[in-house]
């Protein structure tokens, strides 16, 4: 146990992250053949056998000795080269990954054919021929490291130039999956390819089902994440691309059972659990099995997995609530003191107005993944592929104040066909088609009777009040909620080889058919400037569906795209890589009509019928260059870069929510100071709120560029160094399109007048989904990577970088935790600033060893002391940033509501780094900021500071016990967050609400990640 203790010592202390690979979800071997003088070798027969199957690829060098078989299953492969004269040449050994470009120089000497010289060897690490960025997460890195959840798309964390999005909020139709940034993009411009088809959902963000993760571990035999200027082949991203390879049965059979059971008596208790209270429970069981095998030896093969969860967890809640002399004041109206007992009793603090209530409820999850997959080689030349599979989970979340819950629901339904053809030794054509059909739904569940009486619009459900100061209390009003997002995929490639030439070329067509109802503050919302005037019933707005109104929409939508990628062997060490790719959209409809769409903002009302907008895609031309280096010739140093553009296509994560809430189908009502509880007393002639994508838009564009340095330090150990960055033009922004208009002052600040009306008056608020927005990235990237040998793996990866913008909002003011709407909209660049998803630092250390028994122990001995394994993940980052705010319209600027992003001033002498005291109970100092004056804007910068930073480790340990020959059984310790690091959440923003100083400003309420758990896992392998 010593040993092993050190062992997790010493590789902690190490760090070494993977080389880049190239594109594609196969693998590509090239090189020449040359005789002893390295002179050519023509009409040599290369061929190219996988070992797993059998299968084979045969071809024929050109007259410069050249040759290339791209589009190979991921595996081990032995390449055998022959020629008359010459003996026979067979290199073995060669374990290819998904999307890696291997180079391979054969000498052949002298003989007969029927001599063989075998050489055995890895296949090199340094990527010589692609100029783009990506990164590989290898089949053992899948398997081995501690994963929570067993979500294998954490390991996209490992990756240089790839951090984790921890404000951006996890919700069904945002993503449920592990959410990541891609060198500087936006979490939504991120796809997810499974053996080449889309399986984005419709939020276009990490496409976990409702339980939280991405199950798979067991399934995806490796994947790749392109980072920066990844090949034409790829389109529907402007940010990064995760894809992944699905296992495939082989000649012999292989399979595994396994369960990990989670309890809480060995984890830790959350650090915001009352005092008095006891760990909360939790009961985890993962289950399943996976088994492959041949049906007819090489040449039909299986493979089929299940995985299932069972899962109660308790959680501890932390709400602010008002204080017993709050609920004890006499001037309470009569009218808000129902509302207000539903609030329960504080059990915490109590600070003036209000207290902290905590408590420990059970959040309920299932879900059942299962895939199965059919490889059939049909002829030499023509082979198929078939995958299935099917993910059903369903969490019931708990809101903060316990009295609500939401059930959410996910089933997802992948399919894909590929038929793979051989036309020639140079010509390749593979044929792909899938049908996808992800559905997510979300229904309210109420923990609690509400009388029917308290409803806020009569004949729908109890709605939701936000007060200032308060945690809101109240049912979801986006939801119920259904998004059946099915898709048909259809695509082709053609691949040859000519000369120095590799083109590959081909078209791409998906078609959508997004079927949905998304309820829309059903039941109405009220929102209260302070604790005082919700005491008093001072209302401020109130937003609620008119009734009548329908979000039901079935909407269509096409994305065609075709492209060709030429790469180009100027000299034997220097390969350019050129491609073109020409991808557009047609603008949605829908089945039944229900599009309407208003030209301008400053329109009377919107027009009945499409188009929802002006096509902006059709002339998205994106031609991408860049260049390979093979430095020194031996394939152990290379010089790569390049450049290119990079569209995001409108599509229904951009349109959806509001191309269904257009009147005369929908209609929004926005009333300013109404009567509570009943918003439509007194009200004459109800004006709408709008939400409007805009009709001019533009294609948000994003050019990437890179510049990279790779080399062998020693064998099977590369070190990466380079240059990331981005420019984004059209970006997606989210405003208030009908605020007040201000008076520009000499100084250039805004002043706007009492008493000003919204310019378009026949509405109130009029949020705008817009497309002017610009964005920067830079970024220094480092990493040491050591390929599995000698039982040792270790990656390690650090990203320094910086990612600005004028509105990281893609859907709306949800997006991320830290999000706002901008405080003036039409002036984009008031709201510049460091992106709400920004890390500054990034560091990731990853490990994996298996610990050698000491060779002198006897047999008995040596059992026990031998078959340990350590393996770990390390995560250091920096914090998140966010703005402090005002909870109220200051400078009667008629934000959509509240104080809607408008900041204060900074008080005399304070500054960013001075503000920030650390420690949850006052994160940030109120008093370095003092409120502007009434018709002003303050003048602290968007997201000014950066909340508390991020640091964990976990770490696994297993036996590896063999039973007989074929059986090997594998026990797993599993820890995560083995230190019990409490890694705090962002703090309360809102510095001053109407009634002056907000008491919980800075207090910060929430963990980032999970205090300690521990599991136990048990294996069975063979």
């Amino acid at each position: 146990m010593v040993r092993i203790v050190i062992a997790h010592v010493v590789v902690v202390c190490l760090a070494m992250p993977n080389p880049a690979a190239s594109q594609g979800t196969g693998a590509t071997i090239a090189g020449t053949v040359v005789d002893s003088t390295k002179g050519a070798l023509p009409g040599a027969t290369v061929t190219i056998r996988q070992v797993e199957t059998g299968a084979k690829r045969a071809t024929v060098t050109d007259d410069q000795g050249r040759f290339q078989a791209p589009s190979l299953e991921p595996g081990t492969f032995e390449v055998v080269v022959e020629l008359s004269g010459f003996q026979t040449t067979v290199r073995d050994g060669l374990r290819l990954s998904v999307g890696q470009h291997v180079v391979l120089n054969l000498v052949m000497q002298v003989g007969q054919v029927g001599e063989r010289i075998v050489v055995s060897g890895s296949a090199p690490l340094v990527e010589t021929r692609r100029s783009g960025l990506s990164a590989l997460v290898e089949e053992r890195q899948i398997r081995d490291l501690p994963l929570n959840g067993r979500d294998f798309s954490q390991l996209t964390l490992l990756q240089p130039g790839i951090v984790a999005s921890a404000s951006t909020d996890r919700s069904l139709d945002r993503g449920m999956g592990t959410q990541i940034s891609v060198a500087g993009a936006r979490p939504n411009q991120i796809s997810y390819v499974l053996d080449g088809a889309d399986v984005n959902f419709q939020g276009n963000q990490s496409p976990g089902s409702a339980a939280g993760g991405l199950l798979g571990v067991d399934t995806v035999r490796e994947f790749q994440v392109l980072v920066n200027n990844y090949s034409a082949e790829y389109g529907r991203s402007a940010g990064g691309i995760v894809t992944a390879v699905t296992r495939s049965g082989t000649n012999a059979f292989h399979g595994a059972g396994f369960e990990f059971l989670r309890n809480g008596a060995l984890g830790a208790k959350n650090y915001f659990a009352a005092a008095d209270e006891g760990k909360p429970p939790l009961n985890r069981n993962q289950f399943g099995g996976h088994l492959g095998g041949p049906v007819r030896k090489d040449r039909m093969f299986f493979f089929a997995s299940y995985e299932g969860l069972r899962q109660d967890r308790g959680l501890s809640l932390v709400a602010r609530v008002p204080s017993r002399a709050t609920r004890a004041r006499t001037d309470m109206s009569p009218a808000v003191r129902p509302y207000l007992m539903m609030f329960p009793e504080p059990n915490g603090p109590e600070t003036g107005a209000s207290g902290l209530y905590s408590t420990t409820v059970t959040e309920p999850t299932t879900e059942n993944y299962f895939v199965i997959k059919v490889d059939n080689t049909l002829t030499a030349n023509d082979s198929i592929a078939l995958r299935y599979s099917f993910d059903d989970a369903s969490v019931v979340s708990p809101l903060t104040v316990p009295l609500f819950a939401v059930n959410q629901h996910t089933r997802a339904h992948f399919f894909t066909g590929e038929y793979k053809r051989i036309i020639s030794s140079s010509t390749l054509n593979v044929f792909r088609v899938s049908w996808n059909r992800p559905y997510e739904e979300t229904v309210n569940v109420d923990q609690v009777s509400i009388n029917p009486a308290l409803f806020f619009i009569p004949g729908t459900q109890f709605g939701a009040i936000t007060v200032s100061g308060l945690t809101p209390i109240g049912t979801d009003t986006g939801t119920p909620t259904f998004v059946d997002y099915k898709n048909l995929q259809v695509m082709n490639s053609l691949t040859w080889v000519r000369g120095r030439h590799t083109v590959k070329t081909g078209a791409s067509w998906t078609r959508w058919f997004n079927d949905q109802n998304s309820a829309f503050t059903k039941g109405g919302s009220y929102n209260f400037s302070s604790i005082d005037n919700f005491v008093r019933n001072i209302t401020n707005t109130f937003e609620g569906t008119v009734p009548g109104s329908s979000t039901d929409r079935q909407w269509r939508q096409n994305l065609i795209g075709v492209f060709v990628q030429d790469d180009i062997a100027l000299k034997s060490r220097l390969t350019l890589n050129l491609g073109v790719r020409y991808e557009f959209i047609t603008v949605p409809t829908e089945v039944n009509g229900k599009v309407a769409h208003m030209v301008s903002p400053s329109d009377a009302a919107p027009v009945a019928g499409g188009p929802l907008f002006k096509n902006p895609s059709l002339g998205n031309i994106a031609p991408r260059v860049g260049f390979a280096w093979d430095v020194s010739g031996d394939g152990k140093t290379s010089v790569r870069g390049g450049a290119g553009a990079f569209y995001e296509p409108i599509l229904g994560n951009i349109y959806r929510a509001y191309g269904n809430r257009t009147p005369p189908y929908f209609q929004q009502a926005n009333i300013r100071t109404p009567t509570f509880p009943d918003p439509f007393t007194g009200v004459v002639g109800v004006r709408n709120r709008l939400d409007l994508v805009e009709f001019d838009l533009q294609n948000p564009l994003r050019l990437q560029y890179n510049a990279t340095f790779q080399r062998e330090l020693l064998p099977d150990t590369v070190v990466t160094a380079g240059y990331l960055g981005s420019r984004g033009y059209h970006q997606i922004r989210n405003i208030e399109a009908n605020q007040a208009v201000p008076q520009v002052l000499s100084d250039g600040q805004y002043f706007f007048p009492a008493g000003q009306a919204r310019p378009n008056r026949n509405f109130e608020s009029i949020r705008l989904r817009t497309t002017d927005g610009n964005s920067w990235y830079h970024g220094l990237i480092v990493g040491l990577s050591k390929r599995f040998s000698r039982g040792l793996q270790m990656q390690a990866s650090y990203t320094l970088g910086r990612s600005t913008d004028e509105g990281s909002q893609a859907v709306g003011s949800a997006d991320f935790g830290n999000s706002f709407q901008p405080r003036y909209g039409p002036d984009r660049h008031d709201n510049f600033g460091v992106s709400d998803f920004d890390v500054r630092h990034n560091f990731v250390f990853s490990y994996s060893y298996l610990v050698p028994a000491p060779a002198s122990w006897k047999a008995a001995a040596s059992a026990l002391a031998g078959g340990w394994q350590v393996s770990g993940v390390v995560s250091l980052r920096s914090g998140t940033p966010f703005s402090p705010v005002l909870g109220f319209d200051r400078a009667r600027a008629l934000p959509r509501s509240g104080g809607a992003g408008q900041r204060p001033n900074w008080a005399t002498g304070a500054t960013s780094s001075s503000a920030i005291l650390g420690g949850p109970t006052q994160y940030f100092d109120p008093n370095a900021f003092t409120l502007p004056d009434p018709g002003y804007f303050g003048n602290v910068a968007r997201n000014a500071l950066t909340g508390p930073g991020y640091a964990t480790w976990d770490a696994a340990l297993f036996k590896n016990v063999p039973l007989g020959t074929r059986f090997r059984l594998q026990i797993r310790l599993e820890a995560f967050n083995v230190l019990n690091r409490i890694n705090f959440g962002l703090p309360e923003a809102t510095v001053f609400n109407s009634a002056g100083r907000v008491e919980n400003a800075g207090e910060i309420s929430n963990i980032v990640g999970t205090p300690r758990l521990v599991q136990l896992g048990i294996k069975v392998e063979f």
